[in-house]
């Protein structure tokens, strides 16, 4: 479904920083895919700004219709909250965040204390917000708490991607310098204090081994900063090893890649660090810091990591680079290793068309991607109670009348795909969702079962906040799956005192138990002590607000179970764990996805161990990719009946 948007964005979009150029390719992603996109270039300071910057703004805003959608970057938007709130209801705004302002390197404390404030009084307001990257998402959310200030709208993660051509071997992985040449070592990056320039050439000048030169590439974007660093080249009698080539052309810089060795990048902060990620598409091993995203966007083995700002860190790093070979040999595999598992800017923008589609009645940790739905739907089929189904069937064929099902969290329609054969003839459904753009995929996936003309079908897309729906009213049975882990106590009781005034039937699957762990080939449970301190972190997170309340998360069946029996219900459950065998090669791609979810929701709940946490998932992910473990999660399904049917 295409869609169109406004883009606004602080001066011209045809910059050559990493948050342009994402702005660039994003919009050239969504038009590649039919959408369309207007860009508007604002005049004015930012992101300090200005009276003109503000007014701009304003007439930008002001012209757009009644309830368009509009993308406002960070950089115009973050220091002009008065003037987002003024058009907020009127308009969906969406603000895009590469990272906060406040975090820039060389601000005051009372400068970035007011960056920080001013930037989240006009997220408080808009209606939803995209980073580019889980640690900007992390941040925002500690900024938030940390100044008492709230953020009610989803952010949703959309990372950068890379050319096509890259990743598609169309363009060849670089060839680095020439056999007894001078390695080449590469920074791509303004010139400004965040970057660290200053750093880099302090750095090498401690470097004792002369066989190396470094390119610099990136506009003098702060006049001081560029003099230093040249003066710093000077003082250290670097001058023919280090260039400052200032900004160049994409040719320039496609060849300056393919002729290195290395990407250095000194960053005391970045909120993604596109250029890390640009790097690894040519195959190239990267130098850099762990500050801000970078200690996540650039993986193990394919370059090296010092703190941000030891200049003793980076010349040993430095050092280490060019006297070992058989070191750079191997961050060159790893470089080219992880150049396979970069996504393109179409699947960026793809990701970015569907962020902006969600409506945001469901805070971030309740979204579900469809490749996640579609994981896990044969997994779904396959252990889920037939048992439970067909005794639901019993009781409605009891009935005088075509039954009536509905579905909650109902998303791609997986659960009514399964229950409809079950399920007496004719029956009609009403699958509720969130989410537009999944509840259209299940409209057209319901075309494939039989008895069409038995079965029809509405969808409706609201929050499950209320329940106060018509459909609800008349419908004989509630159904949905793996959904309960979302909801609170209130929803829970909410829930039943619904269906006992309806007299309705409620049909529950796949219930998280809040149970998991490994298990070694012969099926016997495989668990050290970091599996328990990680599922620790997972539980604290699963029961956060995910837009229903404080959710139970894996408590939640207890607690339905506990309402129904209050409510003189009738309640038979069955145990259907997810046994996702070692070795398994159709499981292992949902057992890398449980994995990969598990760790992002602990480092969400504890980000001052992404590093613990990440060693975690690499070790764990190997032994189920070498088919030495396998998981299991626990889960329950549950059919509960009125004693008095009407």
């Amino acid at each position: 479904m295409s869609q169109s948007l406004t883009l606004i964005v602080a001066g011209d979009l045809n910059q050559r920083t990493g948050g342009y150029i994402y702005d660039t390719r994003i919009v050239e992603a969504l038009r590649g895919a039919g959408h369309s996109v207007d860009v508007v270039s604002l005049a004015g300071r930012f992101p300090d700004a200005d009276q003109q910057a503000s007014d701009q703004l304003s007439a930008a805003l002001g012209d757009l219709p009644d309830a368009a959608t509009v993308v406002i970057d960070g950089l115009a938007m973050g220091a002009l909250p008065s003037v987002i709130a003024q058009h907020a209801e009127r308009l969906t705004i969406t603000a895009l965040v590469h990272h906060p302002l406040g975090d820039e390197q060389g601000l005051s404390d009372t400068q970035q204390q007011q960056f920080h404030q001013r930037e989240l009084q006009a997220l408080a307001v808009v209606s939803q917000i995209i980073v580019t990257s889980r640690f900007t998402q992390r941040r925002l959310k500690a900024l938030a708490d940390h100044y008492s200030m709230s953020i009610a709208a989803k952010i949703s993660v959309v990372e950068p991607g890379v050319d096509a051509a890259l990743i598609n071997s169309e363009i060849p992985a670089s060839i680095g310098s020439e056999p007894g040449k001078p390695l080449r070592l590469l920074c791509v990056a303004t010139l400004v204090p965040r970057k660290g320039q200053d750093l880099l050439v302090r750095a090498l000048a401690g470097v004792t081994s002369t066989n190396w030169q470094c390119d610099c590439y990136g506009a003098a974007r702060d006049a001081a900063f560029a003099e230093r660093v040249q003066q710093l080249i000077e003082d250290n009698a670097l001058n023919v090893n280090i260039q400052l080539h200032g900004e160049c052309d994409e040719a320039t810089l496609i060849q300056a890649y393919q002729e290195a060795d290395a990407l250095v990048l000194p960053s005391w902060y970045e909120g993604y660090g596109m250029v890390v990620t640009e790097a690894l598409a040519h195959g190239l091993p990267v130098i850099t810091t762990t500050g801000g995203a970078l200690d996540e966007t650039l993986p193990q083995g394919a370059g090296l990591k010092v703190a941000p700002g030891d200049v003793e860190a980076l010349k040993h790093a430095l050092s280490r680079f060019c006297d070992d070979a058989a070191l750079r040999d191997s961050l060159k595999a790893g470089a080219l290793a992880a150049r396979e598992q970069l996504n393109d800017w179409q699947a960026a923008g793809v990701a970015f068309a569907k962020a902006l589609s969600h409506a945001p009645a469901l805070s971030a940790g309740s979204q579900f991607a469809p490749d996640w739905l579609t994981l896990r739907e044969e997994i779904d089929f396959t252990f889920r109670s037939q048992q439970l189904p067909g005794k639901a069937a019993q009781w409605l064929s009891a009935r005088t009348q075509a039954p009536r099902l509905v579905d909650l969290g109902a998303g791609r329609g997986s659960n009514m795909r399964f229950l409809a054969p079950f399920m007496p003839l004719p029956q009609h459904w009403t699958l509720i969702d969130h989410d537009a753009a999944l509840l259209e995929e299940a409209k057209a996936s319901a075309k494939s079962l039989a008895d069409q003309s038995a079965i029809t079908l509405e969808t409706l897309c609201v929050s499950l906040d209320s329940l106060d729906h018509p459909p609800l009213q008349s419908a004989h049975l509630v159904s949905a799956s793996a959904l309960l882990d979302l909801v609170s106590q209130t929803w829970i009781e909410t829930l039943v005192t619904h269906c006992t005034t309806h007299q309705q039937a409620l049909l529950m699957a796949l219930s998280v138990t809040g149970e998991w762990g490994f298990t070694a080939a012969d099926g016997e449970p495989q668990a050290d002590d970091e599996d328990h301190w990680l599922q620790a972190l997972f539980i604290a997170h699963q029961q956060r607000d995910k837009g229903l309340g404080d959710a139970l998360g894996g408590q939640a069946h207890g607690a339905l179970v506990s309402a129904l029996e209050q409510a003189n219900y009738q309640v038979e459950q069955v145990e259907t764990p997810w046994l996702l065998g070692a070795g398994n090669r159709s499981h292992q791609p949902l057992m890398t996805a449980l994995i990969n979810g598990w760790t992002e929701a602990a480092t969400e709940q504890a980000p001052e161990a992404a590093t613990r946490i990440a060693e975690w998932r690499e070790r764990r992910t190997q032994a189920v990719a070498s088919g030495e473990l396998g998981i299991w999660v626990g889960h329950c399904d549950l059919l509960a009946t009125p004693l008095r049917a009407e």
